[in-house]
């Protein structure tokens, strides 16, 4: 065994030795970078890797060769008569959700800003797919090429939402196909769905708690449009398991919330759940080979109760019309 690999494994000791000293100076980040170094130094000395699970509070992977993706999300101030709370609607709501098998195909950005726009997509046709019934494909060239909301390759907000209210709409991809904001989508193509109104959830002070975005989840069986900080921290180069490298940023990227884990925790008297409890399901726009083909897990909050990744600190959802 080399210098190198006692090195770290005495690390490893020193950390399993002190455990309850550790949860409290070692962030994830830095546990986790600890088991990178590991399987690095195993790998130099020609050992097997060790899993994972020798770090209890790393659970997840990530790619080798990390790769920068475009986000595009751009915060506005819309008035307080926008937001909507659910968390004091009376509604079941399970311990987990997961709406994946119902939902269409993963899509990807490509080089534009434009996860709003397929943040929004994915939201209208997967609460059809999931409700009234599949509309096709639909175009996300032709909100980045006609939303007024928005500025196309270089970002959008949830209030592109609008486009879809009836008498509007949302025509079908094979109308005007992506082309990562180089098309020209005629602004009158016919459209093949529409929804009666859209809202920010939660209120505009605090954003959505979880009660807010599952008690909406829970009654209809949709998904909802969010905001993550996805530029900050290990983010980007997820690639399964559940991610825990929580950092605080600003918002730059749009995706979905498709499902959660409770992990048998309560609600608090604020609408959320405990510090460090509590899971994510959620849909990206960076393709199928992009985390867990396409979707990734995340646990809500760090342990000191503050949001992984700022997710959902603004979240939007559709009222569609009766089936």
């Amino acid at each position: 065994m080399n210098k190198k690999l006692i090195a770290v494994f005495f690390a490893a000791a020193s950390l399993a030795g002190y455990a309850s000293a550790a949860d409290r100076q070692v962030t994830f980040d830095q546990r986790g970078d600890l088991g990178a170094m590991l399987a690095t130094a195993q790998e130099e000395a020609g050992q097997p890797a060790v899993s994972s699970p020798s770090f209890p509070d790393f659970t997840f992977t990530e790619t080798k060769t990390p790769v920068k993706h475009a986000m595009g999300f751009i915060r506005k101030d819309l008035p307080a008569t926008m937001w909507k709370s659910f968390k004091n609607v009376k509604v079941s709501i399970p311990n987990t959700l997961d709406l994946r098998p119902g939902l269409t195909q993963i899509e990807n950005q490509g080089s534009c800003g434009s996860c709003w726009a397929f943040s929004l997509t994915a939201t209208h046709r997967d609460g059809f797919a999931l409700g009234a019934g599949d509309p096709g494909r639909l175009s996300q060239e032709w909100l980045v090429d006609n939303s007024t909301y928005a500025a196309g390759c270089q970002g959008g907000y949830f209030d592109s939402a609008s486009d879809f209210v009836t008498p509007g709409g949302q025509p079908l991809w094979s109308a005007c196909p992506y082309k990562s904001g180089s098309g020209k989508c005629a602004a009158d193509l016919p459209k093949a769905a529409h929804i009666k109104s859209w809202f920010m959830l939660g209120e505009k002070a605090t954003g959505p708690t979880v009660k807010d975005i599952e008690a909406y989840m829970a009654s209809t069986g949709k998904p909802i449009s969010i905001g993550v900080a996805a530029g900050v921290g290990r983010w980007e180069s997820y690639s399964s398991g559940i991610y825990n490298a929580c950092k605080y940023g600003q918002l730059d990227h749009m995706i979905n919330i498709v499902g959660w884990d409770n992990e048998g925790a309560a609600f608090d008297a604020n609408g959320n759940l405990p510090a460090g409890k509590g899971v994510w399901i959620m849909r990206n726009s960076w393709g199928t080979y992009w985390g867990e083909k396409g979707y990734m897990r995340t646990k809500m909050t760090d342990a000191s109760g503050q949001r992984c990744n700022a997710v959902a600190e603004e979240a939007a959802a559709f009222e569609f019309e009766a089936p």
